[in-house]
């Protein structure tokens, strides 16, 4: 079942994107949570790059760790370049901490955004790290943090995840962190918590860290609610072949392809899925845009877990 293209008077738009990669677990030693939290801590010492430059700006304001990693985003004239990356602006508490992930080497850290990988620039992409490897801990599970683990927050209490850290240790009562994007102005901080603190929303542990990496959960079928009719591809916005109808359906697995936006909605993951008509129907893609109870780039069941990578 697959998801359909929108045909009511709206204009969908297809523009090409990165191709399509598998991903594969790397078969790299396994990292210790020390050597994370020496990362972080190396980062938060490295005065030529653990602040944020510049007037607050539109999208944030300039920093190393999204210059790293995602080059689109805007540089102003405040923004420098270090290390030979141009600093570009933007919130970056997420960019910190996958960068200390990816540096320390965690499995699946270093895996781009738009070749599938779930980390992005956004703090909520580590929770669905988490969930989608299983390693996701809320805080009223009463879970000890380790370490190396990557905490994340809901200030205002409204369910919106808009902040990570990096866990540098903790004890009964207190976890101590290193944070991107953090306080005023905008730096690399150590920071420390209550663990009974109700801005704490949960904490994903980094894969197969003390042990040989894992691979992600094995495929299965995820269930989604589609708020129309989608048209159904043989591979992501190539031949039409078919239909999902509107309703509750289930799905396989992700890829990142061409973005489906009408106005200001839009997302490139594309899901295999099963169609309700057409031929052939069986292991055909639709766009994650027709997902009733998700916003732009994201693709999760019914239930938030993040639906794994084909």
């Amino acid at each position: 079942m697959a998801l359909r293209q929108l045909i009511s008077g709206a204009a969908t738009a297809l523009v090409a994107a990165a191709g399509l990669v598998t991903i594969a677990a790397p078969a790299s030693a396994a990292v210790t949570r020390a050597q994370i939290v020496s990362v972080a801590q190396t980062e938060l010492n490295n005065a030529s790059r653990n602040y944020g430059a510049g007037p607050q700006g539109q999208w944030g304001v300039c920093n190393y760790y999204t210059g790293y990693f995602r080059t689109w985003k805007p540089a102003t004239s405040a923004c420098p370049t270090t290390d030979g990356v141009r600093w570009r602006e933007s919130d970056w508490c997420a960019d910190f901490a996958k960068y200390v992930w990816k540096n320390a080497g965690v499995t699946y850290a270093n895996i781009a955004e738009g070749s599938g990988g779930v980390l992005t620039g956004v703090a909520s992409s580590f929770k669905d790290y988490g969930t989608t490897y299983g390693t996701w801990h809320t805080r009223s599970s009463g879970y000890t943090p380790q370490p190396g683990d990557a905490v994340v927050f809901d200030w205002e209490g409204d369910g919106v995840i808009n902040h990570v850290g990096i866990v540098s240790s903790a004890n009964a009562s207190t976890v101590y962190t290193i944070e991107g994007n953090s306080g005023s102005p905008s730096m690399t901080r150590a920071r420390s918590y209550t663990r009974s603190s109700a801005s704490i929303v949960g904490y994903s542990a980094p894969v197969g860290v003390g042990s040989t990496p894992t691979q992600p959960p094995a495929p299965g079928k995820y269930w989604v609610d589609t708020f129309a009719a989608a048209a159904g591809y043989s591979t992501p916005g190539g031949t039409r072949t078919g239909t999902l109808n509107a309703g509750t359906n289930y799905v396989y697995c992700k890829v990142w392809g061409p973005i489906v936006q009408v106005s200001g909605a839009y997302n490139h993951w594309w899901l295999r899925t099963d169609l309700d008509s057409g031929s052939p129907w069986q292991n055909q893609y639709v766009s994650a845009y027709y997902l009733s109870r998700w916003g732009n780039d994201e693709a999760k069941d019914n239930s938030g877990v993040v639906i794994p990578d084909c």
